[in-house]
């Protein structure tokens, strides 16, 4: 419990001063809300010594009540202002930690992470964060605050009252212990569950078209009813545990109250006791255990903040791809491969010893079979993953020396799968570099051939596209994504199978765009379009992750090895017409 607040109060930075300060009034509010029963004890003993009251008696009992009904609302007001947007500002601040840490992370840790369990993260656990945090964190220390006062003056007020409350807080705490111990374990298997309801409905969604096309909706449905069943049965376990344990926690606080209440009437019975002391008693009896009942009915809340803080903190502490990155000038864009070894696994050898130079400013040609890592050397090469043995160095330096953003502002990517932002088409073209004006916006979209049918949107530049750009057609995506490299204009381009899945006409339009993105760059083009490769100034044959051949085109077709029989299938496909 007491971790929990450091951890948060470590997540609220300089805002934990202002925290700090909220629970300092609500302590105080705590403080006046016992003023009543001040002024009740103060009229009753005076009543009991005299047996009137007097108007200088009533004034001071009314002077109490009021100071404390107006310290109250005072310290109210204060916890209000300044925890009202804390949890807001508290999360967005740590949204964007987290986000800039995820941006330095190895490109492997989204392939080894579930989605789902990422998703979760940044959105279920910091939402519940912001909501509960401020709430939970003032309920637990004005209320450990408020148990040691009230232990403080019950203790002084009758030693022998003091020691049942003492000892009923004291046999609570141990009943709590085992509650937080159930209910972490119980939890367990609910947290899991709930990813799994997560990352099913993002299959979903993401699959929806296959599903319907295939016409396997309702037997997806059954599958993901099972998840939700077992969600459902997971979620439930916890309050199956809490609830039997907490009705023996609040079962203390009733009885500790009937036994003060007891051995009040036992003392003023024989004469231990003034009647005033005890109506005070009396009353204050079923209110001084409220802290500690409050703390009971957040234990299912503490629970989860903690699961959500560990999984936040998992975020966060996944290892940065770039720690000792350095941010470097080249003037020099040559590209050295040396006894490059990789895996995604380290068990299954994906790229095996591959060796080769890329002089600066020109084309080079990765071909080979699917699935022989092609994709992975041009990703290693804008160190998605760092290499497991060699080294890949630009104008002589290792990219591991580079930070992320120093080392990809040398480099622009266009993928086969190409991602477009739920955004303006200006905003998705600007990516590539959000200082352009919209005049460099519109010439860097007519050398990638699609200011023309951006026109011919219902508002042009600043037509919204769908997630993904799912409003546009393959082609006009993939010009999109050339327009925004054109933009970026850095020195190396990793073009990755850029015309595979378009049509002829968009394919035209693809290689024109192409053109002027490569004008004097070192260029990578993964391809499997003949035009394209023949016109290579090197051509890098990759079969099962290793260097089968390298040359030229006329050079290679004479060696009869893998390029030869490559380039004769793909020839034969390119003949095939419908």
């Amino acid at each position: 419990m007491i971790k929990i607040i450091i951890r948060i109060l470590r997540i609220a930075d300089e805002l934990s001063q202002r925290l700090k300060l909220s629970y300092l009034f609500s302590f105080l509010d705590a403080i006046f809300s016992m003023f009543s029963l001040g002024a009740l004890f103060l009229f009753l003993s005076n009543w009991e010594r005299q047996g009137q009251y007097t108007s200088r008696l009533l004034f001071q009992v009314i002077r109490l009540l009021v100071f404390g009904i107006v310290g109250k609302a005072i310290s109210q007001y204060l916890v209000y202002r300044l925890q009202s947007t804390a949890g807001y500002e508290v999360v967005a601040k740590e949204r964007m930690n987290v986000g800039d840490h995820l941006k330095r992370v190895s490109m492997g840790y989204f392939y080894e992470h579930d989605l789902g369990d990422i998703t979760a993260s940044v959105t279920s656990d910091l939402n519940f964060m912001e909501q509960y945090s401020m709430h939970m964190m003032d309920k637990i220390v004005t209320g450990f605050l408020a148990t040691v006062t009230i232990s403080f003056f019950v203790v002084t007020f009758n030693w022998k009252i003091g020691l049942i409350f003492i000892a009923g807080v004291a046999i609570s705490m141990m009943v709590y212990h085992k509650l937080q111990i159930q209910s972490v374990i119980a939890s367990k298997k609910e947290q899991a569950a709930q990813r799994d309801a997560i990352a099913a409905t993002l299959e979903y969604i993401q699959g929806i078209s296959v599903v319907k096309s295939f016409h396997m909706h309702e037997k997806h449905l059954d599958g993901m009813e099972q998840i939700f069943t077992k969600s459902e049965q997971a979620s439930s376990e916890p309050i199956k545990v809490f609830t039997p344990l907490y009705g023996v926690y609040s079962m203390i606080f009733r009885t500790a109250a009937c036994l003060i209440v007891l051995s009040a009437s036992y003392l003023v019975l024989g004469n231990d006791m003034d009647y005033a002391s005890f109506a005070v008693i009396v009353c204050a009896a079923f209110t001084i255990f409220t802290p500690l009942e409050t703390l009971g009915q957040l234990t299912q809340l503490i629970r989860r903040m903690d699961e959500s803080l560990n999984r936040v903190e998992e975020l966060k502490t996944a290892k940065e791809i770039d720690q000792d990155g350095k941010k470097i000038e080249l003037s020099k864009f040559d590209i050295t491969f040396e006894n490059v070894e990789f895996s995604y696994d380290e068990k299954t050898p994906l790229i095996q010893n591959v060796s080769f130079q890329i002089p600066e400013h020109t084309m080079t040609a990765i071909v080979g079979p699917s699935g022989g890592g092609k994709t992975t050397i041009t990703r290693l090469l804008a160190r998605f993953w760092d290499v497991q043995k060699g080294s890949i160095r630009i104008g002589g330096r290792d990219v591991r020396d580079f930070t992320s953003e120093s080392l990809l502002s040398y480099i622009s990517m266009v993928f086969q799968n190409v991602y477009l932002f739920q955004d303006t088409i200006e905003n998705n073209i600007k990516f590539g570099n959000p200082d352009a004006t919209r005049e460099e916006v519109i010439k860097a979209a007519k050398k990638a051939c699609c200011h023309e049918f951006i026109l011919e949107l219902s508002n042009g530049y600043d037509t919204m596209i769908g997630e993904a750009g799912s409003t546009l057609s393959g082609g006009e995506r993939q010009r999109i994504s050339i327009a925004r490299a054109i933009l970026k204009d850095a020195p190396i381009v990793l073009l990755d199978e850029a015309t595979a899945s378009v049509d002829p006409e968009n394919e035209v339009e693809i290689q024109r765009a192409i053109d002027a993105l490569v004008k004097d760059k070192t260029l990578i083009v993964i391809a499997h379009r003949i035009s394209t490769i023949k016109n290579a100034n090197q051509i890098i044959v990759i079969n099962e992750g290793k260097v089968a051949q390298c040359g030229k085109h006329k050079e290679l077709l004479k060696e009869k090895g893998v390029y030869q029989t490559y380039w004769n299938i793909r020839k034969k496909a390119d003949n095939w017409h419908v």
